[in-house]
């Protein structure tokens, strides 16, 4: 049987905040669509991975031989991610980075569709869902200086244009590397999508968006694997 195994962070994990509860919890994908087709799916995703996490797991995982299986990554929600305690605390501050600088994560993302095509995967690459600029601004400002963190920032929505700056990082890798992309981003970009099918940390789609993620995953992906 085929196999397609999933490397990325929390979003294809399937992590959703729960505000009755107040805390995260499993989604619970389901892979339907790909099952019928014949795949087993392998989801070796990670809450709060970076590339370089992803390439540990990858290269922990990965066996010698994986022709005929499909890889698909999706990493730069959390690379492109700061310090917010550290911003907030010297907004003046010149050296903040993320928490991988572009130029490493394209290296690195490189070196992990380099490792998986070696060992003879087919590799596809996800762009990112969209954060909500707002929802996320307050989520990770709460119990610091919103107005320090917004000098630094200069407006709210320059967090998602950074966020998606990174999503183009990740279609660079995938020209640079040959290798097809699962655009994730497009289903959230509609009117009236992103604010009724993202939670309340801005980040992470709740219960909806979910449901609409999981069908264009497998489309995306069962339409590469004709």
């Amino acid at each position: 049987m085929r196999c397609i195994k999933i490397y990325g962070d929390s979003i294809l994990k399937g992590v959703i905040y729960n505000e009755t509860l107040k805390k995260y919890r499993l989604f619970g994908y389901k892979y339907e669509e790909l099952e019928k087709r014949g795949y087993c799916v392998e989801n070796n995703c990670k809450m709060g991975a970076t590339i370089e996490k992803g390439l540990e797991i990858i290269k922990a995982t990965l066996g010698d031989d994986e022709d005929g299986n499909l890889v698909v990554m999706e990493f730069g929600g959390n690379d492109c991610n700061f310090d917010w305690a550290e911003v907030a605390r010297d907004p003046e501050g010149r050296s903040h980075l993320p928490l991988t600088p572009e130029d490493r994560f394209v290296e690195k993302y490189a070196e992990a569709v380099d490792y998986a095509k070696k060992r003879g995967a087919l590799v596809k690459i996800c762009t990112l869902v969209p954060i909500e600029s707002k929802r996320f601004f307050n989520w990770v400002s709460r119990g610091l200086s919103k107005e320090n963190i917004l000098k630094y920032i200069g407006d709210v929505n320059a967090i998602g244009r950074w966020q998606e700056y990174y999503s183009r990082l990740a279609e660079r890798v995938a020209e640079k590397t040959g290798s097809e992309i699962v655009d994730l981003r497009s289903a959230f970009l509609q009117p009236n999508t992103l604010d009724r099918m993202i939670c309340i940390d801005g980040i992470h789609p709740n219960a909806e968006g979910y449901e609409r993620l999981s069908r264009v995953f497998q489309k995306n992906v069962v339409s590469d694997c004709q």
